[in-house]
């Protein structure tokens, strides 16, 4: 970005900036959010390098709105040599508006009329309102608008606002009234903010808002809400209570009483070893006669 350009950049930030702190409004010095927002003027102008920046958003006189800077390059412009064709420089066309955004107490049909005598906007083709009044149809164009809510819409308490407030290239999108203006000076001071602000609220004070039904405006969206873990509710002020977790390698006791000692386990059964009893002669010999051993033993003493 040029030097030039850099610096205005950086002086309407410093002094928007200012405005919020007098005002208490919020402020961000870059809001790229804004730049798909809306599909109206000047938004849907050719170029590139697209940027909004100085955003202010608050409330004027019980107003809500949002005001910012939008910044594009609609051409670049190569320069050549004379003799070999080659580029030696490029000069940008860079064009700043400023875009007021004021909250509506409702919703209107779509509607957006431009100034047939801003060199800004390329509107030639597009098609003039059918008012009532022929010299104040020739100073407009209507774009992708249906000229019966045009007629409604420009009632003779507008045009005659729009006239002397010159209030020349506005929207409406929903509940929201877009306006655009480009700076004679290059930027948009403080004051000349607060005076747009003062004429946008008498030019909604006059508009016919019962042509969108007289519903108010839609509530902001709310964020996605999730569901939350499926844990039973607990109780507030006591810890959080999970299932004991499963229990490998014990017995199936059944419950006990509380109060009362566990019963004994039951004791492994082993076999019990045999023991000749006293008196009897070791294993492997047969048992002595009445009178003495068998015969076929030797006698006693041998």
């Amino acid at each position: 970005m040029e030097t030039n350009e850099a610096r205005r950049i950086e002086a309407t930030n410093a002094e928007r900036y200012q405005m919020s702190g007098q005002y208490g409004w919020e402020f961000s010095p870059d809001a790229p959010n804004l730049l798909e927002r809306w599909t109206v003027l000047p938004f849907n102008q050719r170029g590139d390098k697209r940027i909004a920046f100085g955003a202010l958003s608050g409330a004027y006189n019980g107003l809500p709105f949002s005001v910012f800077d939008y910044h594009r390059r609609p051409t670049v412009t190569s320069v050549h040599t004379r003799w070999t064709n080659k580029k030696v420089n490029e000069l940008d066309t860079i064009s700043i508006d400023t875009v007021w955004v004021v909250t509506l107490p409702a919703p209107m049909p779509n509607f957006q009329i431009v100034s047939s005598i801003e060199s800004a906007w390329d509107v030639e083709q597009y098609p003039e309102p059918a008012t009532a009044d022929r010299k104040f149809n020739r100073w407009y164009k209507l774009i992708d608008t249906d000229p019966n809510i045009a007629v409604q819409v420009l009632t003779p308490q507008v045009a005659a606002l729009m006239r002397s407030s010159k209030l020349h290239t506005w929207s409406l999108v929903g509940a929201e009234l877009v306006y655009v203006e480009n700076p004679t000076f290059g930027r948009t001071k403080p004051d000349d903010i607060l005076a747009t602000l003062g004429k946008l609220g008498q030019l909604v004070s006059v508009l016919p808002l019962h042509l969108g039904g007289g519903q108010p405006a839609a509530p902001p969206p709310q964020p996605q809400q999730y569901p939350p873990p499926p844990y039973p509710p607990q109780n507030p002020g006591y810890p959080q209570q999970y299932p004991p977790p499963p229990q490998y390698g014990q017995p199936p006791y059944p419950p006990q009483q509380p109060g009362y000692p566990p019963p004994p386990y039951p004791q492994p059964q082993y076999p019990q070893p045999q023991y000749p009893q006293p008196g009897y002669p070791p294993q492997g010999y047969p048992p002595p006669g009445p009178y003495g051993p068998p015969p076929g033993y030797p006698p006693r003493g041998y």
